[in-house]
């Protein structure tokens, strides 16, 4: 994991630590077991899981960094969670109504079947995240790599709600 053992991330005896709170990485699997058991109807459960992931994440994260500008908030967000195995996050547009996130290597991508349950996790992680640095968002998923392969990358936008 680069860089982030400097940053409050500590691994011992099986345990992840983010700056002293205990932190579990998910697995991919358990969404392509969950949307083989409730089909489309774990949308909503998938971003609700990934919503409070990305708020936990970014609230613990900036607490301890204390960003300075919503630049380097999205920069180091994104940061964290190019380092979880998701995919490689590369904010394209960061405004104070509008973040464009870029991800490529959809992890979907390198499972047995593609699933775009995973970019409903994803929207959740993001929104959860939008929610913090924003405080009331839309997510929307521009382009997908998994319904276009001619896209090559998944673009997010995480719009201020008025």
């Amino acid at each position: 994991m680069r860089n982030l053992k400097l940053k409050g991330l500590k691994y011992s005896n099986g345990k992840y630590d983010l700056f002293n709170e205990r932190f579990v990485f998910f697995p991919p699997q358990i969404i392509n077991i969950l949307s083989s058991i409730y089909g489309e109807g774990v949308k909503s459960l998938l971003v609700w899981l990934g919503k409070k992931v990305g708020w936990a994440l970014v609230q613990k994260w900036d607490d301890n960094l204390k960003s300075k500008t919503l630049n380097d908030l999205v920069n180091q967000f994104s940061s964290i969670l190019s380092n979880h195995g998701w995919g490689r996050f590369t904010p394209k547009k960061i405004s104070d109504n509008l973040i464009v996130i870029e991800l490529h290597h959809n992890i979907s991508n390198d499972l047995d079947s593609k699933s775009k349950y995973i970019c409903y996790y994803i929207t959740g992680l993001l929104a959860g995240f939008g929610e913090y640095a924003l405080y009331r968002v839309n997510v929307i998923e521009n382009n997908c790599c998994i319904e276009n392969p001619s896209f090559g990358s998944c673009e997010f936008r995480i719009e201020k709600s008025i």
